[in-house]
């Protein structure tokens, strides 16, 4: 995946990060039990602004790109959360992510947003997808069930990894 393209549903539009964003997504991610499983607390917008910075201008490895999108209730609705992409093409492999605010949680918004980016990297020949979910996070291991990825015995930084492995073509 050489660019960042707008994704969606009827339900949902994903827009490609921009460090504008920052001013809306300082909200979203403002409460501070959405880091109950992560960790951290709710990022203040300077620094929100400098992580999008950095997630925008990429992790200079040309082995691997990220990819984020803000989640949008429709075309125009207000920015409920996000999914990440971070997509190593020479390994065929990307890790998936997705956040979704508290006062969203529990509609399928988490869901079909990371859907929506699954289907692109697999569009774009990925044959393996990650998640890292926290052992006690239900309804992260929820979304990652219904995406296809099945749960591993590893753990990566006290998180379990799910993994989708998706058959090549031959």
């Amino acid at each position: 995946m050489s660019t960042t393209p707008p994704l969606g549903d009827v339900r949902l539009r994903l827009e490609p990060l921009q460090v504008a964003h920052a001013v809306e997504m300082v909200a979203v991610l403002g409460d501070p039990g959405l880091y109950r499983f992560t960790g951290g607390e709710p990022p203040t917008l300077d620094g929100l602004e400098e992580r999008y910075i950095r997630q925008v201008t990429g992790s200079g490895d040309l082995g691997e790109s990220w990819h984020t999108w803000v989640v949008r209730l429709g075309r125009n609705g207000p920015a409920v959360g996000f999914v990440q992409a971070t997509v190593h093409p020479p390994r065929r492999e990307s890790e998936l992510a997705w956040v979704v605010s508290t006062q969203w949680q529990g509609q399928g918004i988490a869901r079909a947003a990371a859907g929506l980016v699954l289907t692109e990297v697999v569009d774009r020949g990925i044959s393996r997808v990650l998640a890292h979910v926290h052992p006690d996070h239900v309804a992260s291991q929820r979304v990652a069930t219904a995406l296809g990825l099945v749960r591993t015995d590893r753990l990566v930084d006290g998180e379990v990894e799910w993994v989708l492995e998706v058959p090549t073509e031959r």
